[in-house]
């Protein structure tokens, strides 16, 4: 049984550098325009229906967790708050949120739960680690939610 639970949630930014790996627009494009360009990429492949970039196109600004302890008693799970906070610092780099987060799971080996987790937090962590070089292996080799 997993005896610790982690509740946690990202925040992102649009990775404004991708766009000189998927779209044609000079280096020295603003800001406001890669984002356009991304923006416009994105309705035009969902036939105008959704703006929202895809997971490759984020990058992690912010990841925030809440940490409870599990214990079982006469047969229920109890849990014991242990923390509520984000990682890194202001100063960390993404890299570093990253490899924090990975570090975390495969030290602690928690229950994972998250809100959009499946299709969204999980995606764009794997995608950054893979930008960052980061190895994860505990998060690929553990189980689902039933182990």
């Amino acid at each position: 049984m997993l005896n610790s639970l982690l509740v946690f949630d990202i925040e992102t930014i649009p990775d404004i550098n991708s766009c000189k790996n998927l779209l044609d627009i000079d280096d020295n494009s603003s800001v406001e325009e890669k984002r356009d360009a991304l923006t416009k990429y994105h309705l035009e492949i969902t036939n105008g229906q959704n703006s929202f970039l895809r997971q490759p196109f984020h990058q992690i600004v912010v990841i925030s967790f809440l940490l409870c302890n599990i214990s079982c008693q006469s047969g229920y799970e109890v849990f014991t708050l242990q923390e509520i906070r984000s990682g890194g610092t202001l100063n960390s780099s993404e890299k570093e949120l990253v490899k924090g987060f990975f570090n975390y799971i495969s030290e602690k080996k928690p229950r994972l739960v998250s809100f959009n987790g499946r299709t969204f937090d999980i995606p764009v962590l794997k995608y950054r680690a893979m930008v960052h070089g980061i190895q994860a292996e505990y998060f690929h080799k553990a189980g689902d939610k039933w182990n």
